[in-house]
């Protein structure tokens, strides 16, 4: 295996969201369909329809459909770019330079910390996606000094140079 050069784009993280994000809806078609289940045992023998396990279908479906729309929803962070990639049969893809990176930030839900996740917020120079989210992610923090890490790299390569230009202020009457 040759190992990279300088100018060679390398694979730092691919992932997905979390599965944790689909909770209220997996606990809700948990509950439905224990209330089929209930409906079904609890009626009498002689009133039991087996058509009414049919009912069984919409949480099944409901919980097919969540998991497939996280699981099609895909990050992938190079050396060079990040990635957002979206949809099962046609696909979107949003991608940024790391160098038009220009602040991160990484929020932490109380529900995502619980089980060691969180959302890193990318605020990029880009005026077409002026902010990207990684939803979800395990390990945000640790992710997220990897893209700063990175984008420092593609600046420097580049030679690009962030200049913040504040609006002048008025200043307060003497």
């Amino acid at each position: 295996m040759i190992p990279p050069t300088e100018s060679e784009e390398t694979l730092v993280w691919r992932g997905t969201p979390s599965q944790w994000t689909n909770f209220g809806a997996y606990f809700l078609c948990l509950l439905l369909a224990a209330g089929v289940l209930a409906a079904y045992f609890l009626l009498p023998a002689a009133n039991q329809n087996p058509l009414i396990l049919l009912g069984l279908v919409v949480p099944a479906v409901w919980l097919l459909a969540a998991w497939i729309g996280t699981k099609c929803h895909r990050y992938e962070i190079t050396s060079e770019r990040v990635k957002i990639t979206t949809g099962l049969l046609s696909r979107k893809t949003h991608e940024i330079e790391l160098y038009r990176v220009r602040d991160y930030s990484v929020v932490e839900p109380f529900w995502l910390r619980l089980v060691g996740c969180g959302d890193v917020v990318l605020v990029t120079a880009d005026r077409s996606t002026p902010h990207f989210i990684l939803h979800a992610v395990p390990r945000a923090q640790t992710l997220k000094d990897q893209i700063r890490q990175h984008t420092e790299r593609m600046r420097q390569r580049r030679g690009v140079r962030d200049l913040e230009i504040d609006p002048p202020t008025s200043l307060p009457p003497q």
